[in-house]
């Protein structure tokens, strides 16, 4: 009885796309992305991506596997990644693709992550396959200022910590709060929802209280990643939960107009110089937290005026100032990164940013 002879096939699987590759030996596979032929996968084919890509010698449909960021076009952005992976800043294709074509973040931000592993500094700089916080400071109108970058690719990654890990749990301390965060980066205070639970309260889309205040500016941030700003009395609960709302805080004032442009008038009566926390936002995936410090010799602090105009010169597309003064503060695993007015004060909850947590 004669043995069934079996032709040997070769499925290379690439984001959900199969090539049959016929032949008796596993070698004849054709690498990923090889375009020059040699059997490689490197920054030759790269600079072949960069002269054809977006042409019809070169098309997504005939070579799946060179459009690396999977949108349907092998453009510079797949030249870019193909150089990062000849470089060895990739180890999977597959799972770098799939990574950046489920993210938030355009995929043109794709090399705002690490590829290779976690890379964290314990003091709020911090880079992995899904979040990327780089930490800035500087000095700005008489005032110390320090910024978080964020860039995350899970809305997961952006999460509100509440004091004692309860709705209106007893106060404390902006670092004890941030401790309890599991694969926390880098925090700042809230908008101390406890003191005037007016609403809406949404934290990780989890709704608390959904009452819409009329007197106060409201952010919204939806759970596609956009954040959005309303001046006071314009949102109503219909169109808050039309949103798909994430988080919600009720404080303000909203700092920029539509254009991006600092305002001028502020529903707020703390517009002298004082403490500020911000959050800004730039696109869905990029984020920034940013304290400025205040009331001492060193940092005076700034006005409302002044920290609009600030937001408008960092580029922030929205900006939206939350609780300030003492409660003013920005913390990383190894403690405060800005220095808090008399060390901060006891407050109901926290924002922050960590590591995507693991199912």
């Amino acid at each position: 009885m004669k043995k069934l002879r079996l032709i040997g096939v070769c499925v290379l699987v690439f984001a959900g796309v199969f090539f049959p590759v016929l032949g008796t030996q596993a070698e004849t596979a054709p690498e990923l992305g090889d375009l020059n032929g040699d059997g490689a996968f490197s920054a030759a084919d790269a600079a072949v991506m960069l002269r054809l890509g977006g042409t019809d010698a070169l098309s997504a449909d005939e070579r799946p596997d060179c459009d690396l960021t999977q949108n349907g076009t092998i453009d510079a952005t797949d030249a870019r990644a193909a150089l990062l992976y000849a470089c060895g800043g990739i180890d999977d294709l597959v799972k770098f693709s799939e990574r950046v074509s489920s993210g938030l973040c355009d995929e043109t931000l794709f090399d705002r992550f690490s590829y290779t592993g976690v890379q964290d500094d314990l003091n709020g700089n911090y880079r992995s396959e899904n979040v990327s916080v780089t930490i800035e400071s500087g000095h700005v109108f008489d005032s110390d200022y320090y910024l978080a970058d964020v860039y995350v690719q899970d809305i997961a990654c952006i999460t509100n910590v509440f004091a004692r890990d309860e709705f209106l749990g007893k106060v404390e301390s902006v670092e004890d709060i941030f401790g309890r965060c599991e694969g926390g980066i880098v925090g700042v205070n809230g908008d101390f929802y406890s003191l005037h639970v007016y609403g809406p309260v949404v934290r990780n889309g989890v709704v608390y209280a959904d009452q819409v205040a009329d007197n106060w500016d409201i952010a919204v941030l939806r759970a596609n990643g956009e954040l959005v700003t309303f001046d006071y009395g314009t949102l109503t609960q219909e169109t808050l939960f039309a949103l798909s709302p994430y988080q919600t805080w009720v404080f303000g004032p909203s700092l920029l107009d539509e254009d991006g442009h600092a305002k001028t008038y502020f529903r707020s009566s703390v517009k002298p110089a004082n403490p500020r926390t911000v959050l800004g936002y730039y696109e869905p995936g990029h984020y920034a937290l940013m304290v400025v410090d205040g009331r001492t010799s060193q940092s005076e602090g700034v006005t409302m005026d002044q920290l609009a105009e600030f937001c408008e010169e960092l580029g922030f597309a929205v900006a939206y100032n939350l609780d300030g003064g003492r409660s003013s503060v920005m913390v990383s695993q190894s403690g405060p990164i800005d220095a808090p007015y008399l060390g901060g004060r006891s407050c109901s909850d926290c924002l922050a940013v960590r590591e995507l947590p693991t199912e």
